[in-house]
């Protein structure tokens, strides 16, 4: 997951998830860019074509999340490892490009070894983790539970790291996400829908309360990970590295880390053995979740950070219909009601309150 949140408050904070990436705080950059005499890379957009790109955004990170959802069969570690290809293959000559060009990749590379221990934590428990939680509780639970626990994690984690407010507003979200995490990881009312579990293989994983804890934790675990590399990710953008530096180092640190460890658990053989289906459905994950990122970076050019968020916040209710759909997991009152309080959650999260200005007399 891939995104940042330049968060001058909470808001900002949800456009990391799900996946780690930079973006708000692409403003910084491109001022830093031009102070030294740099191109922009600022295109005029309408606000229409931001609203398009914004809601693509979502469309396709729910694409990327159904990708990897139908790779659950697979090791999660191998999984991440191959989508962190993509970042790396396009971002590495765009790099050089950038670079030929005179533009400004990074003032300072003091925040490197910080961002890389963080872009570490990202990679092995926010998107293993995820992945692993995909195989256990499904699409439909992982996405809400993961952006919930992501949110409130980044609110604490701007509060005593960024030293930033938390407001009322902020706080009263926080519980409404926490209530939706504790209703669709409480596992009773997944355990009356288990009949009709066992008699599907699609949803097989989630039979029993054991898998559906485990799912839930790393689910939750996936969330706060996220969150730590987001305000990491903060730190890295405002400290000197631009948005796709951050971006080239947090994929080349997953490829690296995660296919040695892969290599050290599963062999060479076992890698070399998988269909060329499933590699190809890993890879196509990778450029879904990569161009998520750039439609979502081109939006926040011309719509404000809350509209956005807005639009990304349809994920959950995407997560939930691709979940039901594609892998027939099962419709429970826990769900419903999960879903709803999550997206309830964002919007009391997002919504900003309006003020008027007076006209003079």
């Amino acid at each position: 997951m891939t995104c940042r949140f330049i968060f001058s408050d909470v808001n900002r904070i949800f456009l990391r998830h799900l996946r780690p990436d930079t973006v708000v705080q692409e403003k910084v950059v491109h001022e830093k860019i031009e102070e030294s005499g740099g191109k922009s890379l600022r295109p005029p957009m309408s606000m229409l074509a931001g609203a398009l790109f914004g809601l693509g955004s979502a469309v396709l990170y729910t694409a990327t999340n159904v990708a990897l959802r139908h790779c659950v069969q697979i090791d999660a570690f191998l999984v991440s490892a191959a989508k962190a290809i993509p970042t790396v293959v396009i971002l590495g000559p765009y790099l050089i490009w950038m670079l030929n060009r005179g533009e400004v990749v990074a003032s300072s590379f003091r925040m490197v070894p910080r961002f890389v221990g963080a872009a570490l934590v990202g990679q092995f428990i926010g998107n293993a983790f995820f992945q692993l939680a995909l195989a256990r509780i499904g699409l439909a639970v992982s996405v809400p539970i993961t952006l919930g626990t992501m949110i409130i994690g980044a609110a604490i984690l701007g509060k005593l790291v960024l030293k930033e407010s938390v407001s009322f507003r902020t706080l009263i979200a926080m519980v409404i996400l926490l209530a939706s995490i504790l209703v669709l990881s409480s596992p009773s009312n997944h355990l009356q829908v288990e009949d009709e579990a066992m008699m599907s293989s699609e949803v097989a994983s989630l039979s029993t309360a054991a898998e559906i804890g485990f799912g839930s934790v790393c689910a939750a675990l996936s969330g706060l990970a996220y969150a730590v590399f987001g305000t990491t990710m903060r730190q890295a953008l405002t400290g000197g590295l631009s948005a796709p530096l951050t971006m080239f180092i947090s994929g080349s640190v997953g490829a690296i880390s995660l296919w040695g460890v892969s290599l050290y658990r599963l062999g060479g053989h076992a890698i070399t053995s998988l269909p060329f289906d499933d590699w190809k459905v890993m890879l196509i994950a990778g450029v879904f979740n990569f161009s998520a990122f750039v439609a979502l970076s081109i939006s926040l050019k011309s719509l404000p950070v809350v509209a956005v968020n807005l639009l990304n916040a349809s994920q959950v209710a995407m997560a939930a219909i691709a979940g039901i759909v594609f892998f027939a997991e099962p419709v429970t009152s826990s769900l419903l009601i999960g879903v709803s309080l999550t997206f309830l959650g964002l919007l009391a999260m997002f919504q900003r309150k309006r003020t008027r200005v007076k006209e003079p007399d």
